[in-house]
């Protein structure tokens, strides 16, 4: 597995920090998935830069830890020592930060605040090069492991929040798939499934009245048995892709800015693409030309086939919870049970029942959580107004354009509302 793929693991400056507990999460996630602690983990922390005015405590300026260029002291205070820890648990193997038979875990600190996409054309820009790593980097290796960086033929991106919350026991079998010649055209990036995905072709031929269920894909090998559902948005979402699908696509056709991310840049321009070509082409000649233009993105989501009742099992592997809304627990209220995120959870058999969505719905209302040892969940007091300001995307509800399902009139306030789910990370 270490010879054929590559994880990339992006970080960077949390409310949650100094705490540990979001990263420490994601790596036990990890062991859902079959082989991913025997291949070379690259965790890339981004920089950041102090803000040496103070003008954020002098002028209480929210922190923008997304696309913000500098950082309040007491953040950079806590992201300093946010990686000092890491450091120390990864170069002492200390759980879960333990790679298995061949495998090695990397922790890469840029100098600087580069953003999530130009964070990865750094990294790229460093494998396969003929010295070590740059001086200008700070490394820091699972005790035993050279700091060398060398390309393989895939490469599995993902976030610091992005968990694996049910097991994936096909990885080392898709990536002989995605291997074979046959396969190389036209699957570039596979997707794990997340809420998003699901359901996605019904929610896509509801909301934009495009149907892929043509052009779906089955694999019935001896090895893996599943489907390939095309995508039409790049969803940035933990995914693998082929090396050079990055080095010679994702990373040069569109020049990159500091702070930029990629589902920024590349989100909706697939899907433009997809219904230009819907728009000029009759429907006998669409057929044709969404395979064309689908084969320039290449990305799919897979859903394995039940060996049970060789039916798709259409079931959740991607939980993301926002890093931004979590916070560390003070030291005070830690104890050796698991702390509860601080949301109100639905008790009972009849929630899910009472939601009735609209028949205009596209999509499948879901509400979640998740608990994380050491972190709670933070959420936003409710307004009884919208805020101001169009809401730019379709209520999940009635699937009509301008307000969220929060504020959507054309349901029951009080009851019509799905079941909080929490899922334990711990």
């Amino acid at each position: 597995m270490e010879n054929l793929l590559t994880i990339i693991i992006q970080t960077s400056p949390l409310p949650s920090h100094p705490s540990t507990s979001l990263i420490d999460a994601l790596f036990n996630s990890f062991d859902r998935v079959d082989g991913l602690k025997s291949c070379n983990i690259v965790l890339l922390c981004d920089g950041c830069d102090q803000d040496t005015t103070a003008e954020h405590e002098k002028n209480n300026i929210p922190q923008n830890y997304k696309h913000g260029s500098t950082l309040s002291n007491e953040s950079y205070l806590n992201y300093r020592l946010y990686l000092k820890q890491l450091r120390e648990k990864i170069k002492h193997r200390t759980s879960p930060y333990c790679p298995t038979n061949k495998g090695s875990i990397l922790l890469l600190e840029l100098p600087r605040r580069y953003g999530s996409a130009n964070a990865l054309e750094a990294v790229f820009a460093m494998f396969g090069a003929t010295k070590e790593i740059n001086d200008e980097f700070t490394c820091t290796c699972s005790a035993g492991i050279s700091p060398m960086l060398t390309p393989t033929p895939f490469v599995m991106v993902g976030q610091h929040d992005n968990f694996f919350v049910n097991d994936v026991n096909y990885l080392p079998e898709v990536l002989q798939y995605m291997q074979q010649r046959q396969n190389s055209t036209w699957l570039q990036c596979l997707h794990f499934p997340s809420t998003a995905t699901l359901n996605y072709v019904e929610k896509i031929k509801r909301r934009y009245q495009l149907d892929l269920q043509p052009f779906c894909r089955e694999c019935n090998s001896t090895s893996i048995k599943g489907r390939f559902v095309p995508l039409v948005f790049w969803y940035g979402r933990t995914h693998i892709a082929r090396w050079e699908y990055y080095t010679k696509k994702i990373l040069v056709e569109y020049p990159l800015q500091s702070g930029d991310h990629l589902e920024e840049i590349w989100g909706a321009t697939q899907l433009r693409h997809l219904m230009r070509q819907k728009k000029k082409d009759s429907v006998d000649d669409f057929d044709l030309s969404f395979r064309q233009v689908h084969e320039l993105y290449g990305n799919y989501v897979f859903f394995e086939r039940s060996l049970d009742d060789d039916t798709i099992d259409e079931k959740e592997v991607l939980y993301h919870l926002s890093g931004r809304k979590a916070r560390a627990v003070p030291t005070s209220q830690l104890c050796a049970t698991n702390v509860m995120p601080s949301v109100p959870i639905a008790t009972g058999s009849t929630s899910k029942q009472s939601f009735n969505p609209h028949g205009n719905s596209f999509t499948t209302a879901r509400r979640a959580t998740a608990l994380v040892p050491g972190l709670e969940i933070v959420t936003t007091s409710s307004s009884q107004k919208p805020p101001k300001g169009r809401f730019k995307q379709r209520c999940f509800h009635c699937g009509e354009k301008g307000h969220s399902f929060k504020y959507c009139t054309n349901r029951d306030q009080k009851s019509n509302i799905p079941e909080m789910e929490v899922l334990n990370l711990s």
